[in-house]
């Protein structure tokens, strides 16, 4: 099980382009439906992405990082944010993005995974 909680941000991570790519092949609701099931816990992230005929190594290779995080920050500086930190509502998946002043508002505002409006944060 701890397995699969190593997955969850990874799999949240892809959720956007995946969601692009399952909707131009008609599966959209395919995914939908999966992401729902690993919400309510009757499946976990390891056994949606078979269904879904997603390879793990997708979502663990380069393009399943955490949003947000590890994009070359040189080790032991911690950043300070100019703008508001958009965070998962429930830590669930480790979004932790920053929105410059006036700037798009990260991930249209929702956690695509959780479907719950992301957490703001005072930088």
């Amino acid at each position: 099980m701890e397995e699969d909680r190593s997955l969850r941000p990874a799999f949240c991570a892809a959720m956007s382009w995946l969601e692009d790519v399952m909707a131009s092949e008609g599966r959209g609701d395919e995914l939908h439906s999966a992401a729902r099931a690993v919400r309510a816990g009757t499946t976990t992230v390891r056994r949606a992405i078979a269904a879904l005929g997603i390879p793990e190594h997708v979502l663990t290779g380069a393009t399943g990082t955490t949003r947000g995080e590890g994009e070359g920050d040189v080790p032991g500086l911690v950043p300070h944010p100019a703008g508001e930190v958009y965070t998962c509502p429930d830590g669930w998946c480790g979004l932790k993005e920053v929105r410059q002043p006036g700037g798009a508002i990260p991930a249209g505002g929702r956690c695509r995974l959780r479907d719950q409006p992301l957490r703001v944060l005072e930088a």
